[in-house]
């Protein structure tokens, strides 16, 4: 198991560009929604860490391109621009790995990926139910304060 997240490539280096400026009234916006959509693969409305693995797995393995088992910052934003291009998420995306390297060799590994993931899935579970749902992420910036130092549950 790499990774027990909501989605964490696309959350931890896409997202900001789905989910920083959430609509008002607690909604949900439309991206989000079907990327949720997309992860909760027994449409329960609950993502568990069993969905997340499995598509974190493919994340990581999509932006993994010379097949090393690490993302280096170029493969990183490779992914990102696919994802959701544009100079702003490219800062982010840049600005947020380099957090995540915490041994600052310019690539994220499984224990750096994972050690994150089970941040921001902790994060974003906010009744601590051990799932996330549309509910956890209604309204509320995505964007975790920094998922390199947060203590995981």
């Amino acid at each position: 198991m790499i990774i027990r997240a909501l989605p964490l490539l696309g959350f931890l280096l896409a997202t900001p560009a789905l989910a920083a400026n959430p609509p008002p009234g607690g909604s949900v916006p439309l991206g989000l929604r079907l990327l949720f959509v997309a992860v909760d693969r027994n449409a329960d409305g609950r993502i568990d860490d069993a969905e997340a693995d499995q598509f974190v797995d493919r994340l990581f393995a999509a932006a993994d391109t010379n097949g090393d088992a690490r993302v280096s910052l170029a493969e990183a934003l490779a992914l990102q621009e696919k994802l959701a291009p544009g100079a702003q998420s490219r800062k982010q995306v840049s600005a947020q790995f380099k957090r995540l390297d915490l041994n600052r060799d310019g690539v994220l590994d499984g224990r750096e990926a994972n050690k994150a993931a089970l941040a921001h899935f902790a994060f974003l579970d906010t009744d601590k139910d051990g799932a996330v749902t549309l509910a956890d992420l209604a309204g509320r910036d995505l964007t975790a304060p920094d998922l390199g130092t947060l203590s995981a549950r």
